[in-house]
């Protein structure tokens, strides 16, 4: 392993140890030699990398909106109805979030951060800016397609977008990381919001094979 790959590794190593600490403890409450004894390091090697927590959890932060960016920067589906497009988004999404619990902690602390920390807030707003699009998009489709409610697309993304953090909330909250309801039916949900006409199924999309994002 060359120098270069070997130091990216232990910063890994630290960015993962330092994300258990911050979601268990807290960033306030959390020091460096936390989260060198969760990294199995002395606190010499964690500060041979970051010299700071406040360094490491920007870092964090750098990675965490890369990961949502590859994650969720794409192209839906179009060649099928927006509103079934968006269910299977929305199941992706929560999915997500049931899965990766520590993720959704680190989101909610960055939210509590943000208040006081302008660089914070600019990484909440760019990860925000990320989902919002890619929801936005759709439900502009499905308002072309007359599937959806007239209306701005952006508000009615935030409105979703709302909802679905809402409920991954609940999954800080349980033992084993589980949402309050099946992601099947919060699509439905979604769907029955949006929907331009009450008597259209909200759960037509139901039937086909849910197609996850690309990686």
């Amino acid at each position: 392993m060359t120098r270069q790959r070997s130091d990216e590794h232990r910063k890994q190593q630290i960015r993962a140890a330092a994300t258990r600490c911050f979601v268990r403890r807290g960033f306030t409450a959390t020091r460096l030699l936390d989260i060198a004894r969760e990294a199995g390091l002395s606190k010499g090697g964690v500060y041979f990398h970051y010299r700071a927590k406040e360094q490491i959890f920007q870092d964090i932060l750098e990675n965490l909106a890369s990961s949502l960016e590859a994650r969720w920067t794409f192209d839906p589906v179009t060649e099928q109805p927006a509103d079934r497009t968006l269910g299977q988004l929305v199941k992706a999404h929560l999915r997500t979030m049931q899965d990766e619990p520590d993720e959704v902690r680190l989101q909610n602390l960055l939210v509590s951060m943000s208040v006081e920390e302008p660089a914070f807030r600019a990484k909440l707003e760019e990860i925000t800016r990320i989902m919002r699009g890619l929801y936005a998009n759709v439900i502009e489709r499905g308002i072309a397609e007359g599937v959806f409610i007239a209306g701005d697309p952006n508000t009615l993304a935030i409105s979703v977008l709302a909802y679905i953090n809402g409920l991954g909330t609940f999954t800080v909250l349980d033992a084993e990381g589980r949402l309050p309801v099946a992601p099947e039916l919060a699509a439905e949900q979604v769907l029955r919001m949006l929907k331009a006409h009450a008597s259209a199924s909200a759960v037509e999309f139901a039937a086909a094979p849910t197609k996850a994002p690309p990686n």
